[in-house]
Formats: structure tokens, sequence, C-alpha cells
């Protein structure tokens, strides 16, 4: 569940390297300055979910809210909340929710910070490389490859695809170290929309009895 919280992307030789990471660079800086202006996303999706090793598959559907450092994600069985500081994952079956800060620096995952995904050609700690054009269901779109610097990671790369009319996230598939495989698929992407603070805060009234497992220090 963590890969979709992210919101929510990947060497020839010589002179090749250079005009790819260029290229690379290009691409992610023009979608940083677009979506940092911004007021706030909205977007629903398709998560997909591929295992190599026992050759299973699932399909379910989403939708994020995202407003700077802030975002709400709602999923099949779980609806968690970011306010810039407390994250709040409310887990419907058994009714719960776990409280959490996660750590905010320029080496912390963008697996907790969705929004770093939109500055990734900023941070230090990841590798980028442009792979070209291909089309998806009819549409055009670029392809890039992003390296994690550090080998701790569960994951070893996330491919993003851009569209080429209007640079903005087609897709994203995380390559996690298991062999399994996460692709989201964002549909309906808007801007600019009504949000209120209280969006991205668990609401406690609503869940009276929802029992609060606090896990900060």
């Amino acid at each position: 569940m963590k890969y979709i919280a992210l919101l929510t992307i990947i060497l020839l030789s010589g002179f090749n390297i250079s005009a790819q990471d260029k290229n690379a660079e290009k691409l992610l800086k023009t979608l940083a300055e677009k979506h940092n202006a911004y007021e706030n996303i909205t977007a629903d999706f398709t998560f997909h979910y591929k295992s190599l090793q026992s050759e299973s598959e699932n399909t379910w559907s989403g939708s994020v809210i995202m407003e700077g450092e802030k975002y709400k994600l709602e999923l099949r069985n779980s609806t968690i909340y970011y306010n810039g500081t407390t994250l709040w994952n409310y887990l419907q079956g058994p009714n719960e929710v776990n409280i959490s800060e996660p750590v905010q620096n320029e080496d912390s995952d963008i697996i907790n910070h969705p929004h770093q995904i939109f500055d990734i050609y900023k941070k230090k700690n990841f590798k980028y490389k442009f792979l070209g054009k291909e089309s998806m269901n009819g549409q055009e779109v670029y392809v890039i490859d992003l390296y994690p610097k550090t080998l701790d990671k569960d994951y070893s790369r996330i491919r993003l695809y851009l569209t080429q009319e209007a640079i903005q996230i087609h897709s994203a598939k995380i390559f996690a170290k298991d062999g399994s495989r996460y692709t989201i698929e964002i549909k309906n992407m808007k801007t600019n929309q009504s949000v209120h603070d209280s969006t991205f805060v668990f609401n406690t009234e609503a869940h009276p009895d929802a029992e609060v497992i606090d896990m900060r220090f």
C-alpha cells in the first residue's frame, strides 16, 4: 500500500548519457514548474499490482487530493491523511487509525512524501535517465527512469510516463526488489479546486469508535 502513496517513477555511454540526462532533467523541471503553480491537484487513479514470483495480479481504483505537502489518499480499504506534519492511516476493516509523523529531509523517501515527485530533479538522491517515447492506449508519452542512489530502498527504480502534449504525469511504475510491480494510472486530473484544510486531517468525530494507535515518539 505504501507504494500507492506516492503518487503517484527510469545507460548508454559517452555523449548519449549526457544528452539523455539533460532531456530527463528538462522534462522533470517542466513538470515541477507546472505543478508547483497549481494551488492543488485532485485525481482518480487505477492501481495495478503484479507479482512476478506468484504470478498473481490485482487491480483497484482510488483517488487523491494534493495541496503542497498535504494530501488525502483514498484506497479500497483505507484512507490516508497528511497535513504536512502528521499522517493518519485509517483502516476501514479493523476500524483503527495509525498516527505517525514522517520525517522529511533531503534523504526522505518520496513514498511518504508524494509531493516530492514534482521536485525530483532537485533532489540529489536520485539518478534519472530519459528512455524515449512510447504510445500508451493511443497516447504518446515520454518515458523517464528514476534510480535511488542509496541501496537501502525496497525498490530498484521508478518509471514515469509523461504526456507529450501537456507534460503531465500519465502513469508511474515502481519496480520492487521482491519481484513485484506496482503501476498507477492517473485519470480525471483537475487543478485549483476548492479544498478546505480539514480535508487533510482525520475526523475523529466521524469515527468515534475507531481504535487509535499512536506511533509518534
